[in-house]
């Protein structure tokens, strides 16, 4: 599709005045704390059809953000709207068993891997991997838990020890968290290469758990792919060697799929590219194409573990209601429906080959990797030395690729991108081409290579 060119907004001064009303009007209410890249853009979307979203003044542009992998079907998908209209006629509160939640369960019993074939409701991705966490402790009768580097589970209290980078100011967090590296091979904390390193960073994770464990370690929490730090995909083989150390402590292995799940990187679930079977799986975003639906995946023998399958001790206060199971109905079952898993696979690998030429041509970007739909650009002021680009230089580049006709995600020192997984191919490659412009004929300006902001 041709779209409209925004006119450049880098403040809120050079807004047009609609824009700039309603923008102000919203923050007299709103609170502080809002996603940087809402802040550096201001943009105000009247509405949205597919991978097109258009603002108060008509410019349309090209979604690659897809708030973060939630846009799973595009915007405005005519199936989904009917099924959630007709659904919002019915009955929309209570979590009392309805057709809706049996047409999910029918769906679901097809969609999920062998060997999980349970399911817990939850309305946001920190509050299933608090599920997560609990169900663990409860299937191993053990408490202590190791994550990563780079990684980022939530902001709760439980999820955010998790979540190493992020604790800043927050004071003490609850005992018995351990962090380690990831296999993120482009910045290797080790110095090694891939695969001659032999998982270095899994020994090593061997070895904080050894010196720093009581011997009370009941799980290993890992993202398939990181998100937040830029879409870092591991090396082969890697879950599968934490899934051994896993089970060399006798814990279980929580794989948080919120950003990867049902079909993101072209398979059904990110942990199914390696040769592993996890013990508990968190899902989000994807999975309800908009609506605010999460989940907690495991067996049925896990999930039977107690106290978590007491009454009362797993539920949530929206969880499960109808809206959400006609949600997670529909989205799987267009999913399926029209084969987005497979093309999101297809469609990824060329995405990645028509921006991996950045790397040579582009001079702010370090390296471009990626898994289906989900698609990282990292940006570094030295190619040699890799230095990550402040927090200035990727709003420099975020604005340049927002005011071309491109909506993109950040993270970290990295652009990254979610289409849809039904995005028109002839739209994907148009904003393949955008990005590879914008980025070729963007520099460092001197006031934007100081240190990160």
């Amino acid at each position: 599709m041709a779209h409209t060119a925004r006119s450049p907004r880098w403040g809120l001064a050079d807004q047009p005045l609609e824009t700039h009303r309603h923008w102000a009007e919203e923050q007299e209410v709103i609170g502080p704390g809002l996603q940087a890249v809402m802040l550096w853009s201001r943009f105000v979307v009247s509405e949205a059809q597919g991978a097109v979203l258009t603002d108060l003044d008509g410019n349309e542009v090209l979604d690659l953000q897809g708030a973060g992998g939630v846009n799973s079907i595009g915007h405005a998908d005519p199936t989904l709207v009917a099924a959630m209209t007709d659904q919002l006629k019915l009955w929309t509160a209570g979590a009392f068993g309805s057709q809706a939640r049996l047409d999910m369960t029918r769906v679901l019993r097809d969609f999920l891997p062998e060997g999980l074939d349970r399911v817990q409701l939850y309305s946001g991705g920190t509050e299933a991997v608090e599920a997560a966490l609990r169900l663990a402790k409860s299937a191993t009768g053990k408490y202590e838990v190791l994550s990563f580097w780079g990684g980022f589970h939530g902001k709760t209290l439980g999820s955010l020890a998790l979540t190493a980078g992020a604790r800043k100011d927050l004071g003490p967090l609850p005992g018995g968290y351990f962090s380690t590296p990831y296999a993120n091979c482009y910045r290797c904390p080790f110095k090694l290469r891939h695969p001659g390193c032999g998982f270095a960073c899994v020994d090593h994770a061997r070895e904080v758990v050894k010196q720093q464990s009581t011997g009370a370690l009941a799980a290993i929490v890992v993202e398939p792919v990181q998100g937040r730090s830029g879409n870092v995909v591991p090396p082969p083989g890697y879950l599968t060697a934490l899934a051994s150390l896993a089970a060399e402590f006798d814990a279980l292995l929580i794989v948080d799929e919120m950003m990867t799940g049902f079909g993101r990187t072209g398979a059904p679930f990110a942990f199914q590219h390696d040769d592993v079977q996890p013990d508990i799986i968190t899902v989000g975003k994807g999975m309800g194409a908009g609506y605010p639906v999460t989940g907690v995946i495991a067996s049925a023998d896990t999930m039977s573990s107690g106290p978590f399958s007491e009454p009362s001790a797993s539920s949530s206060s929206f969880g499960a209601f109808p809206m959400a199971c006609r949600a997670v109905a529909t989205t799987v079952s267009v999913i399926e429906r029209d084969g987005l898993v497979e093309r999101a696979e297809r469609l990824g690998k060329d995405l990645l080959a028509a921006l991996a030429p950045l790397v040579e041509e582009a001079p702010l970007v370090g390296d471009v990797r990626g898994a289906g739909l989900a698609i990282g650009i990292e940006l570094v002021v030295d190619k040699e030395t890799r230095q990550p680009a402040s927090t200035a230089v990727v709003r420099q580049a975020f604005m340049a690729l927002l005011d071309a006709g491109v909506l993109v995600m950040t993270g970290g020192n990295t652009l990254r991108l979610y289409p849809p997984l039904n995005i028109e191919e002839g739209q994907a490659h148009e904003a393949a081409d955008i990005v590879r412009r914008t980025l070729t004929g963007l520099t460092v300006s001197e006031q934007s290579a100081g240190g990160r902001s």
